[in-house]
């Protein structure tokens, strides 16, 4: 990808309002499973998500070391963005975990309700981090 489309990659994933994540692993039967999260675009261009360390596909990427994903628009001009690289669990200890959840919240609810999701979610610590080596834009106006 270009400089100039990876740049314009990036700041669809960085705008706000924020769009759902969608990411994909590799089952063990060698099938995939595709789950929704919440991310946020880090300055040095990594894609950070927000989870619970016990869910399976977390697991499965702990394992594996990679993901996919794809991010996209419901309506006009319909956009997205597809994307895939090495990615890592990170947690307390690694990265600064109250700080990443806050920021990631922030991007899809409201800040007053920020502490009141903190307080429901205290098992949701761990971060995600996926260094961004494959992306692709799309939009309708392509097709």
């Amino acid at each position: 990808m270009a400089d100039a489309d990876r740049a314009l990659a990036l700041d669809f994933l960085r705008a706000w309002p924020a769009k759902i994540a969608h990411v994909s692993t590799l089952r063990e039967d060698g099938t995939t499973t595709t789950v929704p999260v919440w991310y946020r675009i880090t300055d040095d261009d990594a894609m950070l998500i927000w989870t619970r360390h016990g869910r399976r596909w977390v697991r499965r990427l702990a394992d594996s070391g990679h993901l996919s994903f794809s991010v996209a628009e419901v309506a006009f001009p319909m956009r997205g963005v597809m994307g895939a690289g090495p990615a890592v669990v990170l947690g307390d200890g690694d990265v600064d975990v109250d700080r990443e959840r806050a920021a990631i919240m922030c991007r899809y609810v409201l800040p007053f309700l920020v502490p009141a999701y903190e307080a429901a979610r205290t098992d949701h610590r761990a971060i995600i981090r996926v260094d961004l080596e494959r992306l692709t834009g799309w939009s309708f106006e392509d097709a």
